[in-house]
């Protein structure tokens, strides 16, 4: 099964095998609906929400890119883009929650995130809220979140639409380069110049990225993120380094290539050789919302340039 079959199949599975019960509809059509989160958790959602809280960056993107914004009254510190997002008033930090500033905005709907974001979900479920936990790991899933605040804010048919735009686009990176063999694609490392050095590996939404846009990444037979040593950088000759830049790796940019070029032993590094570091919004290549097919093209046009180099 290709790719380009693979995207398609998976996410009209996972579509549905999201769990709607349409018994005594509302006035809005699809309501009452129980929905299941990436917990486990049925919510039930009598009616459409007409309050929403985002306690990620992945979801508030999500939401002003289904044109919910009129809806969001609250957001995290985080959510920065897009920059009206940030005239959205401010629930703090994503944990621990401010669970009484969320409380005393009354929203009908509260999109959290999974993993470290959790530990706060029950207190807030207790108080009567609804509560939907979204954590994708994947491009598959980040697609797949869409359609599901898409189905749980009454419009299935958005979110259908924007994840079949997104399919399409994602499709035609893979078109491009889908003849390339595998020797031909340049080795790809990302990370820093910081003593210690972490790097994502498989199972990671960079290393699906870098090979859906044509690449090798050079921690592909390593699981999650993890902590490499410069010799295995120096061991596999990456044609190219992605340093992510942001809140997680906020210095400045001629400061970070410099400290990749002085580390002992990667002068000779092709990618350090040929000039071939990249300072890449880390937003684009992490962040589980609609911005990863940006990051994914423009990780392609990357690739594709040192390529005809």
């Amino acid at each position: 099964m290709n790719k380009r079959i693979f995207i398609s199949f998976t996410i009209l599975s996972i579509f549905f095998i999201t769990v709607l019960s349409v018994c005594g509809k509302s006035s809005d059509g699809i309501y009452p609906i129980t929905l299941v989160d990436d917990l486990g958790s049925e919510v039930i959602i009598e009616k459409k929400p007409g309050k929403i809280v985002s306690t990620a960056p992945s979801n508030t993107e999500i939401i002003f890119a289904l044109g919910l914004e009129d809806k969001l009254i609250g957001r995290s510190d985080f959510c920065n883009y897009p920059p009206d997002a940030e005239k959205i008033e401010s629930i703090g930090v994503m944990t621990p929650l401010n669970l009484e500033k969320i409380i005393s905005l009354e929203p009908d709907l509260i999109l959290a995130y999974g993993g470290f974001g959790t530990k706060d979900i029950p207190k807030i479920r207790e108080l009567g809220f609804k509560v939907l936990v979204i954590e994708a790991e994947s491009i598959t899933e980040m697609l797949h979140s869409i359609e599901f605040i898409a189905t749980a804010c009454g419009i299935p048919e958005k979110g259908r639409e924007l994840t079949t735009s997104l399919e399409e686009r994602i499709n035609t990176v893979i078109s491009l380069h889908s003849d390339i063999p595998d020797i031909e694609k340049p080795k790809v490392f990302t990370g820093s110049g910081f003593e210690t050095i972490w790097s994502p590996g498989s199972g990671t939404i960079f290393d699906e990225l870098v090979t859906l846009a044509g690449g090798k990444n050079i921690t592909e037979n390593q699981q999650g993120w993890v902590p490499i040593s410069s010799e295995l950088v120096i061991e596999t000759q990456p044609d190219i380094i992605i340093i992510p830049t942001g809140s997680m790796n906020p210095e400045e940019v001629t400061k970070m290539k410099n400290d990749i070029i002085k580390r002992p032993g990667w002068s000779g590094l092709p990618a350090v050789k040929n000039n071939h570091i990249f300072v890449v919004n880390e937003d684009l290549l992490y962040r589980e919302g609609p911005r990863l097919v940006e990051g994914l093209e423009l990780l392609y046009e990357i690739f594709h340039k040192i390529r005809k180099e």
